[in-house]
């Protein structure tokens, strides 16, 4: 009789650095990259247009629980029976508890995704006023405001309306905002109007003080070209945030090798090199302060030397970086190829924790984090 464990036998993975991680580790860094293959029917998820199926899972190993946003791929070698993830590994059938996630209030889909405003794990909130993203990078996570309407049956509303009903949001839930969060991301795809990008920033930080709110006010956005080679405008840019209420800077360098951005990064963006980020970045930390200022980079989308090489440099400058693991959210982005095996994830999460550990910064943790 066929098992769930002889089809996870089928699948053996060969890991010579299974032993430097953690299990839990090993398993969700090996979800992260591979998705899951379901053995069970009774999973929950919506299959809208080009996107890819994914579900949030919680990994656990009963002292440690972390949330995991996986695409369902039934060619990946872990298995997701609903309670537990399986894995033959070097030989031998592991198993770890695992359960699927789901919150109806911040992922209607059962999945994560972009809406305009919503809360963001523990004590974080974030307002996505620009859901779209002007340079529509191959990579991106952000494009899914589509899924989102397809579920609730609304149409699409412009910037505007949507700026609007952030505002109104701080207003009329103020209290919320003094007790419930830490943190409030304006965590935007960025326009190509940068006055207009600023204002929208500065009015939305600005709201969120007068209603007394004492807390991080985080902004994340494309870096602008007005800003981009002139010192003393790109000065005056980050402290009109920093004025404004805003107490930290975000801009994503995603990839560090130009050859590589220039392959998934296109338009303006594509043009912006690693150094580009650095110069910016320089001038952030010595306005916002030592890790006051943050970037992303995705682990496997270009060679691992890259992804540690920028890594260790922004860190060194005081940059909190917080490096997600390329995961495919929609069709197209299956084709981009993850350059390295598991093993090499594991050496890269290794050499990034390390990083952290030099430099003495805070650990980013999220449902694609790298560490």
């Amino acid at each position: 009789m066929f098992s769930p464990t002889s089809r996870t036998s089928r699948f053996n993975l060969a890991i010579t650095g299974a032993g430097k991680v953690s299990k839990l580790e090993l398993f969700r860094l090996g979800v992260l990259r591979d998705g899951v293959q379901l053995t069970t029917a009774d999973i929950r998820f919506p299959v809208l247009g080009q996107v890819v199926p994914r579900i949030e899972i919680e990994v656990s190993d009963g002292d440690t629980r972390k949330k995991v946003t996986v695409r369902v791929n039934q060619l990946s070698s872990f298995m997701f029976d609903g309670t537990h993830l399986s894995a033959s590994i070097n030989g031998t059938v592991q198993r770890i508890g695992c359960v699927q996630f789901i919150d109806g209030d911040r992922a209607p889909t059962g999945m994560y995704n972009f809406g305009l405003l919503r809360e963001n794990g523990m004590r974080s909130f974030v307002f996505d006023y620009h859901t779209f993203c002007a340079y529509k990078c191959d990579f991106c996570f952000k494009e899914s405001e589509w899924e989102i309407l397809a579920v609730q049956g609304a149409s699409a509303a412009g910037y505007s309306d949507n700026f609007e009903a952030c505002l109104q949001h701080v207003r009329e839930h103020a209290e919320d905002f003094l007790t419930k969060y830490d943190i409030v991301w304006l965590c935007t795809g960025s326009i190509k109007d940068a006055q207009l990008e600023l204002d929208r920033h500065c009015r939305l930080a600005a709201e969120l003080r007068a209603v007394g709110y004492t807390e991080g006010i985080y902004v994340s956005q494309v870096i602008p070209n007005a800003i981009r080679h002139d010192g003393a405008a790109r000065r005056d840019y980050l402290q009109a945030l920093k004025d404004a209420g805003v107490s930290r800077f975000n801009s994503g360098v995603e990839i560090v090798n130009n050859d590589y951005r220039k392959r998934y990064v296109h338009g303006y963006k594509g043009t912006l090199t690693f150094d580009d980020y650095v110069t910016v970045f320089t001038d952030a930390v010595e306005i916002f302060g030592h890790q006051q200022v943050g970037s992303c980079l995705l682990a496997g989308i270009e060679p691992p030397d890259d992804t540690l090489r920028g890594l260790e440099t922004i860190s060194a400058l005081g940059v909190v970086p917080s490096p997600t693991v390329l995961t495919p959210f929609v069709v197209g982005q299956q084709d981009i190829p993850f350059h390295y095996d598991l093993d090499g994830l594991i050496d890269v999460h290794v050499a990034f924790n390390e990083i952290i550990e030099k430099y003495r910064l805070p650990i980013f943790s999220g449902v694609f984090s790298l560490a």
